[in-house]
């Protein structure tokens, strides 16, 4: 059984032009990478900005309905919020 060799003929291209077509190819790599990377974070923040907007919208319903349904405590809070801003600004 014999095998056979294969020897790539030797290149006419210089080492220099070599380096240059390899970094090149590498540089376009990288670059492939990059917008790989770009796009994955751009979809993993829209999809965070989308779960934070969907529970901001239930906390402003909720406490809408709150506020609704106890008028007088939030007076009553917001009466003693003032009072305590109020005194604190009051001693500078």
């Amino acid at each position: 059984m014999m095998t056979e060799i294969n020897t790539p003929p030797p290149s006419t291209e210089n080492p220099a032009e070599r380096l240059t077509r390899e970094l090149k190819g590498m540089a376009g790599n990288a670059d492939r990478q990059l917008d790989d990377v770009g796009h994955s974070v751009a979809q993993g923040l829209s999809a965070t900005r989308q779960a934070i907007s969907e529970r901001a919208c239930s906390a402003a319903n909720v406490t809408h309905d709150y506020v609704r349904a106890n008028p007088w405590k939030i007076v009553g809070v917001a009466a003693a919020v003032g009072v305590l801003v109020g005194s604190m600004l009051r001693r500078r």
